[in-house]
């Protein structure tokens, strides 16, 4: 990464707020600051019609699917999501490809007095940046994952085309609520008024009446994707790294994907319902861009730590960035079906989750476990998580990087699993050379 992009990562974490780092500190519970924003910037989301995703889980992966599917028809397209695990700019892609560093300094150096004088976060800061650089880039269409939430997210100033909501699980609840209905209200927020919006097909039925509700008070036309859920089948080898085939019972239809966590199952069929919708609003998405969107997602719109294989020497890695016990249950799942049994696993996880819940759903784990710890503030102490995790049994030895950890780690043949926190798979990655940039 060239060194003008280094700096501006520093400065953007030096002198915002940013929630990887502070939590909810970091959250402003209102859009006025970036109705500020936009309004600098002369509103660059309104040049161009945008998909606007939220959800608990799967929304990261739904995001660059539909983005992957979109450019396998031919269109120009720009994908933000986040959190990043390396670099700032993986938030911002358009074609898959990240903003260069000449863009970046340019950007920032324009920007950075009025991002300071407005004082917005991190998030606000760079969702900005990413709707400003699909205007520039003059992009046919954007794919826009919420951060938190949906009603006072960042993200939503945008009139989207079309609204999607991945299932709902508890997980930020010190934020949006307690129970399912109130987090449901608030990824609600996205819904807009005669905007159509697509709901995934295993919604909890307390989150899909809250949908249903504001669909109807927006008069929204809301559309369930299909309940005959798609079956995870065959895991095929290629390349270091597996395919999935998955299967659509009532039609025959097959589906092969690079993303090949049983869980996505749930994000495909939600991508096929939105892709049915949008084809009606007009869009030309042929079968052919389609299926081959869906099998070629991670070389169009990579995503990282999503049941990522890695194969290093003779030792496979799995790494997946499931962090609250909906996502744990949907890793046990894959766990159990996956084509090579997983005997260590390295896990870290940030203070607020239920760490608890998360580590009963993987117990009892059959092998040794090395627990750590990101270099993040919201970390989880690795000796801390040690002795809880003892206590549902498990045995292993605790680290206080996921560079120690990960050593140990490799010094071993047995298959690895790298999961709990975004964060401490990004390191991961990044210390087993999985970084996309020079």
């Amino acid at each position: 990464m060239e060194e003008s992009l280094q700096h501006w990562q520093n400065w953007l974490y030096a002198r915002l707020e940013a929630y990887e780092r502070s939590g909810r500190k970091a959250l402003h519970p209102t859009l006025s600051y970036m109705q500020a924003w936009d309004d600098r910037l002369g509103y660059p989301h309104r040049q161009y019609p945008i998909l606007h995703i939220a959800g608990t889980n799967g929304k990261g992966s739904t995001s660059a699917l539909l983005a992957s599917v979109l450019m396998a028809a031919g269109y120009k397209v720009g994908l933000h999501t986040s959190p990043h695990l390396w670099h700032f700019t993986e938030r911002m892609r358009v074609q898959g490809r990240e903003p260069s560093p000449t863009w970046i300094d340019s950007f920032l150096k324009t920007w950075h007095k009025e991002i300071e004088a407005l004082q917005l976060s991190f998030f606000e800061a760079t969702v900005g940046m990413s709707l400003a650089y699909f205007a520039e880039e003059k992009v046919d269409i954007a794919v826009v994952e919420v951060g938190l939430g949906g009603t006072w997210d960042a993200t939503n100033i945008v009139s989207p085309e079309l609204a999607v909501i991945t299932p709902i699980g508890l997980d930020h609840v010190e934020i949006l609520g307690p129970t399912l209905t109130h987090i449901a209200k608030e990824k609600a927020g996205i819904i807009k008024p005669n905007c159509p919006v697509v709901v995934a097909p295993t919604q909890p039925p307390e989150a899909l009446r809250v949908f249903e509700t504001v669909a109807k008070e927006k008069t929204a036309s809301l559309y369930q994707a299909d309940p005959y859920l798609l079956q995870p089948g065959a895991w095929i080898p290629s390349e270091g790294r597996f395919l999935r085939e998955f299967r659509h019972a009532p039609t025959g239809k097959v589906f092969l994907s690079d993303l090949t966590g049983d869980y996505q199952a749930i994000n495909i069929a939600t991508v096929w319902q939105a892709v049915e919708v949008l084809r009606k609003q007009g869009w030309a998405i042929s079968e052919e861009a389609l299926n081959q969107g869906i099998a070629q997602t991670q070389q169009k719109a990579p995503l990282y730590g999503r049941a990522q294989w890695l194969r290093v020497g003779e030792k496979w890695i799995l790494a997946d960035v499931a962090h609250n016990p909906h996502g744990f249950v949907a890793l046990r799942r894959l766990l159990q079906s996956a084509p090579i049994p997983m005997k260590e696993l390295l896990i870290g996880f940030s203070r607020e989750k239920d760490v608890d819940t998360c580590l009963k759903i993987l117990a009892p784990w059959p092998g040794r476990v090395f627990f750590t710890a990101a270099q993040s503030e919201r970390a989880l102490p690795a000796d801390t998580l040690c002795s809880k995790a003892e206590q549902h049994g498990y045995t292993g030895q605790a680290y206080p990087t996921v560079a120690d950890a990960l050593h140990e780690a490799l010094a071993s043949p047995l298959p690895l699993l790298i999961t709990g926190s975004v964060f401490v798979v990004g390191e991961a990655l990044a210390l087993l050379g999985a970084v996309p940039h020079e």
